[in-house]
């Protein structure tokens, strides 16, 4: 909480309370998300207009390093595990030609060009911050 201290006090001596700074730098660090964050900050209880809210939140994310530090993180899990498929099956396939073992091997490679492809895909997209988490996972 060090590094947030400097924030605090400077919005604490614009008259916000501690407790809605409290729970913007906790939200912050847990990565939740900015609409959520915005919405209960601008909730009649906590006491901040929209525009507060936003320069408040763009600090704090300054801070800890970046808005969307924390939902790309699948798209890294995602593409790493899919890309290892990929490299397992491909070996696999290798293995069964230098055997001369050829059952299945159409459908093996198929299938190791499609992880390979889609593991380097998500993570492409999330090394760009392309990728993102959503709440919906099957919103479109």
């Amino acid at each position: 909480m060090n590094k947030f201290q400097s924030v605090k006090a400077a919005w604490l001596a614009k008259g916000i309370s501690e407790d809605t700074l409290d729970y913007a730098i906790s939200s912050v660090k847990d990565g939740s998300k900015r609409e959520h964050t915005l919405e209960n900050l601008t909730a009649d209880y906590r006491g901040m207009d929209p525009v507060q809210a936003g320069a408040l939140l763009n600090e704090l994310y300054a801070i800890n390093g970046g808005e969307f530090k924390k939902e790309n993180s699948r798209g890294y899990l995602f593409g790493s595990v899919l890309l290892l498929l990929g490299l397992l099956l491909a070996g696999f396939e290798y293995w069964q030609i230098t055997n001369h073992s050829y059952k299945r091997l159409i459908t093996i490679g198929l299938g190791a060009a499609a992880a390979i492809f889609v593991g380097l895909t998500l993570l492409i997209k999330s090394i760009r911050g392309k990728y993102r988490d959503t709440d919906e996972p099957f919103a479109s």
